[in-house]
């Protein structure tokens, strides 16, 4: 079966988004290792508190890389898969953007909750969801 445009954005926005938490997870990896945070006051702290959140994204950007594959492939749990992570990711970036109350709202936050929501409403286009509703009910198993 032939990939529409809209099929094919998004496998690669799910690709991209895969390797943007990649890229978090290793940015504050390495940002915890960096002299200036580990010499800083209170630098041991300091790089755990920048190695849990790195260990949170590292998940949901393995299930995003994973989920990629499944899309390229055309098959439905790789679907179900970026449906599932891309929430998730949603609703971390979501919550850690009001954690701190309704009144002090984190906006950086705010925009990775926003870029977040992107995929799984073209996961839900009607284009893109038939796709893989239509591969999985027409092909035998593989």
């Amino acid at each position: 079966m032939k990939r529409s445009g809209w099929v094919t954005g998004t496998i690669v926005m799910q690709l991209l988004w895969a390797l943007a938490l990649m890229v978090l997870f290793v940015y504050l990896i390495v940002l915890a290792h960096t002299a200036a945070v580990r010499n800083g006051p209170g630098g041991a702290e300091a790089a755990w508190g920048l190695k849990i959140p790195a260990l949170i994204m590292f998940f949901p950007a393995l299930m995003a890389i994973i989920s990629w594959y499944g899309l390229w492939k055309q098959k439905l749990w790789g679907w179900w898969l970026a449906i599932l992570t891309n929430l998730a990711v949603t609703s971390i970036f979501s919550y850690s953007m009001i954690d701190d109350g309704w009144g002090h709202v984190d906006w950086d936050f705010a925009g990775f909750a926003v870029a977040s929501t992107v995929i799984p409403l073209l996961l839900l286009l009607p284009v893109v969801r038939k796709f893989y509703w239509r591969v999985t009910a027409t092909e035998p198993n593989s």
